[in-house]
């Protein structure tokens, strides 16, 4: 029976949440209080799209993780790695799943909760990432490793190596609010980068998924 429908789903993951890649960086900084209140007061319809979008794509996303585990098992065996790129992609994407409706309530109440509830739902949204940045680096150095043993192409498992690097920087969002660590769009700290990082390599891994023979792709 034919599985390309789990790199479908990779893709269309990749397609709702590619928002939600291009307006994290617009977010004011953890550091910028009196920015937070206007600009959630400015971008309310935006950023209700963008959280309707990712809330959305959870669907493809689980679909797509389920083929993944059972393509990871077809190729390396019932080993522990499968697993923990299972179970790590869960518990990073359900840390998304909290921010996420944090960040609904702080665009939800910012009329009747004030400017200091905001940013403080903001924020705490945002430092979910932290404790998660460490799911992000197991899922990826995970997949690095089957990567190179045939799972997929070696050069995914370089881009995997990569998304774990990326993802290691995100655990500094627990040690400040401002400047490089910060968590809401710090240059080391942020979510940006590592979440960006899951998008590409899932997008890429599904259009190489498609692209192979009908008889390897159907055994993922």
């Amino acid at each position: 029976m034919s599985r390309r429908w789990v790199p479908a789903s990779g893709i269309a993951l990749a397609i709702l949440w590619a928002p939600m890649a291009f307006v994290i960086p617009l977010l004011p900084g953890l550091e910028s209080r009196a920015e937070v209140a206007p600009f959630y007061r400015a971008h309310t319809d935006l950023l209700q799209a963008v959280i309707m979008c990712v809330s959305v794509g959870y669907l493809p996303l689980l679909v797509f993780l389920g083929g993944l585990l059972e393509r990871l098992w077809t190729e390396a065996g019932e080993g522990p790695l499968p697993w923990v790129v299972f179970a790590s992609a869960v518990m990073f994407m359900t840390a998304l799943n909290v921010a996420l409706g944090l960040d609904a309530a702080a665009a939800l109440l910012f009329d009747s909760a004030g400017s200091q509830t905001t940013y403080e739902l903001h924020t705490a949204g945002f430092l979910l990432a932290a404790p998660a940045a460490f799911a992000g680096v197991a899922f990826f150095a995970a997949l690095a490793a089957l990567c190179f043993s045939g799972a997929f192409s070696r050069w995914l498992g370089w881009l995997a190596v990569a998304g774990a690097l990326a993802n290691v920087g995100a655990i500094g969002g627990v040690l400040s609010l401002t400047g490089p660590l910060n968590s809401g769009n710090g240059l080391i700290g942020g979510i940006a980068l590592p979440l960006g990082m899951w998008l590409v390599w899932i997008l890429l891994a599904s259009v190489t998924w498609l692209r192979e023979p009908a008889a390897v792709a159907s055994a993922g």
